[in-house]
């Protein structure tokens, strides 16, 4: 027994012994490790220390000295070093059409010790980056095994240029703009860009320092207090009413009083009218609602995506839309419409003048808000790495031309730097006004020399357009690649044909031809005298006619440039679109198609339709805070612009029922209030 309890001791020994050798190795082998991550770690802070050594720092010694102690610091594990090169971001996706490289600038701009210990201070700076010197044309197959560089001096088929990035960086405050290129110039070269043989050329833009005190321009103040005032005077007059039996009163407050109540004027916002064209709100609020989606897709492609080649690909799929500008020649032909159906059949007409000033105080309220909105106030609303430079620009091109929007002007004089870029549509349409105004009255005076001048404006509505594409060798129409929606307003075609109201004056002549019709022939007397066979047929074919332009548009966009082509294209388009939507109306009110007459004559569409002025507006402001405001690049897909629809076009709504309740419909009461007209307009 004794010897048995011996072995078994010397044997507990011995695995004793091996067990205290096994954990030895596996601490040996632990630690080597973590100290190989380590020397990982120093070994690339303290490569970039040296190539920032080896770099010439006259200019921004400051610069170089502070980025050193973030580095060394850093290197200790200090948090605050660690903090900032937290938030510099390395370039990721480039070759898959993310631009946008903006690390986390919430982290650079608000650092938790910011007002405790103000020497650590940071900036965050936006530099533009061209990563070679060859203009970047349009590629073929691409060769997986050949270099990078080839690839990345290629322009995608939808004008993506691969070549240039915009990055945003994290820098002590007291870096100069020659500090921070060289900085920058350091960190790419350890990005999988870095082989590129090519020098970058690099731009700093205006940093944002973080810390610093904001300061609000007086412009904001003033655009609250007169919101404010507004809202006040809305309730009082409101209230007034509600305590006070003013129903025959003479008196003029009373009289005020309803053209500010807000009771009055949202009855005035649902009601139906009795000589309205019921075809028209589902028409004009549908048109909006696609507005706000195009204007979706647009404005998010002008900035920050990180999936660029499936935003290529995803256009590929949908070139039939490209041309959905032609929905803006719908709310000319409806404005046309509106116009000859007013005046068309009334015995005396009032005096041009007067009418054109009535229509220029109806469209110059909502517009003026705006305006001054854009020009004061909006660049207050948000931040982010994006803001400064988006929002700065549209709030200076506003400051230096709110006078030609306000005169009508802007779409002819320095369209350039157009203040609120969708701002050209209502002069187009003020100014088509005055050419409907004027030959109405012509044709009533002296009808068969009137006829005569209508159709010669006829023909040149035709040969206009098509001189002009001719002689500029113009596309056929607007090409939406990637270049157009990030500087629309240097595109040739759309300052040259688009946005010019005898461009659009086709549209507009229909228009006044159908109210015309629709004045001497009531859909109220003429109801269903075309029948359901004919009907869906006639409908069939204007569906057809409409389609016709707007799927060329992606045809143009993919063919070679032919000037004739072009040309007869551009004079025909939005004519040929204009009969065909009319064409719609007319099977609407003088026909019968259940489903169509159901869906458009809708009641709901009532005072959508008269909210979609506002929703205009009001909509573009909203999809450009949620794209400007964001500190990284968004996800593009079809369902995403579908979703991210819905909120501008909700609250777009919203806003509009406040202008509306605030601004449009006092003004339309003040105007009728003055002239003595009692029909509440619908345009």
């Amino acid at each position: 027994m004794l010897v048995i309890k011996l072995r078994r001791h010397k044997e507990e020994e011995i695995l004793k012994s091996y067990s205290f050798l096994l954990c030895l190795f596996f601490f040996v082998l632990a630690n080597h490790h973590i100290e190989n991550k380590v020397e990982k770690r120093l070994s690339y802070i303290d490569t970039l220390i040296e190539n920032l050594q080896s770099e010439n720092w006259e200019n921004d010694v400051v610069c170089y000295d502070k980025i050193l102690e973030i580095l060394h610091s850093a290197r200790n594990s200090s948090l605050w070093a660690v903090w900032v090169l937290d938030s510099i971001q390395l370039p990721t996706g480039v070759l898959y059409g993310s631009k946008y490289q903006l690390g986390n600038y919430d982290e650079c701009m608000k650092a938790v010790w910011l007002h405790t210990h103000p020497e650590l201070r940071t900036k965050y700076c936006l530099v533009d980056v061209q990563l070679t010197d060859v203009v970047p044309q349009k590629g073929g197959e691409v060769n997986p095994y050949g270099t990078m560089e080839p690839y990345i001096n290629t322009k995608t088929k939808h004008a993506r240029a691969l070549n240039t990035i915009t990055w945003g960086i994290c820098v002590p405050s007291q870096c100069g703009k020659d500090g921070v290129a060289i900085f920058l110039r350091m960190l790419l070269r350890f990005s999988a860009l870095g082989g590129l043989s090519s020098e970058p050329r690099i731009s700093v833009d205006d940093c944002q320092l973080a810390g610093e005190p904001y300061l609000y321009g007086t412009g904001v103040s003033v655009f609250f207090y007169v919101i404010l005032s507004l809202m006040i005077i809305a309730v009082a007059s409101t209230w007034y009413l509600s305590v006070n039996d003013c129903e025959t009163s003479d008196s003029i407050l009373p009289k005020l009083a309803k053209v500010f109540c807000m009771n009055k004027n949202t009855y005035d916002l649902v009601k139906p009218s009795s000589d309205d064209i019921p075809a028209l709100h589902g028409v004009r609020a549908l048109t909006a609602f696609i507005f706000v989606l195009t204007h979706q897709v647009f404005f998010h492609n002008s900035a920050a995506v990180v999936n660029g080649l499936d935003v290529d690909k995803d256009l590929d799929m949908v070139l039939f839309t490209t041309h959905t500008d032609l929905l803006t020649d719908t709310f000319l032909l409806m404005s046309g419409l509106l116009l000859a159906r007013g005046l068309a059949t009334k015995e005396k007409l009032e005096n041009p003048l007067l009418a054109l000033w009535k229509r220029y105080i109806r469209l110059i309220g909502p517009m003026a808000l705006m305006v001054f909105y854009m020009a004061s106030v909006f660049k207050h609303m948000g931040d982010g790495p994006m803001w400064p430079r988006l929002v700065g620009y549209e709030q200076e091109t506003c400051e230096k031309n709110w006078w030609l929007s306000l005169l009508m002007l802007n779409n002819y004089i320095n369209s350039e730097e157009m203040c609120y870029i969708i701002l050209w549509y209502i002069p187009a349409d003020y100014q088509l006004t005055i050419l409907g105004i004027a030959l109405i009255y012509f044709c009533r005076r002296h009808h068969r020399l009137g006829m005569v001048t209508v159709g010669v404006v006829a023909v040149l509505s035709v040969l206009l357009p098509a001189v002009d594409t001719y002689h500029q060798r113009l596309p056929a129409t607007l090409i939406y690649d990637i270049e157009t929606m990030i500087n629309i307003r240097g595109n040739a075609v759309f300052n040259n044909t688009y946005i010019r109201s005898h461009h659009r004056v086709g549209a507009y002549l229909v228009g006044l031809a159908v109210g015309y019709l629709m004045a001497w022939y009531k859909p109220a007397q003429y109801k269903n005298i075309i029948n359901k066979k004919w009907s869906t047929i006639l409908f069939t074919l204007v569906f057809i006619l409409a389609w016709i332009p707007l799927s060329m548009g992606g045809v143009f966009y993919i063919r070679e440039y032919d000037v004739l082509e072009a040309t007869a294209y551009a004079a025909t388009n939005r004519i040929v679109w204009a009969l065909a939507i009319s064409g719609i109306i007319i099977i609407c009110e003088y026909g019968h198609i259940p489903i169509v007459n159901n869906l458009l004559g809708w009641s709901a569409w009532v005072p959508l339709s008269r909210l979609s002025y506002g929703l205009y507006l009001t909509h573009p402001a909203l999809i450009m805070y949620n794209v400007y405001s964001a500190r990284a690049p968004l996800t593009q897909n079809p369902f995403t612009m579908l979703s991210h629809t819905f909120g501008p076009l909700v609250i777009g709504c919203l806003l509009s029922l406040v202008i509306w309740l605030l601004v449009h419909a006092p003004i339309i009461g003040l105007t009728n209030l003055k002239f003595g007209s009692k029909k509440t307009s619908t345009t």
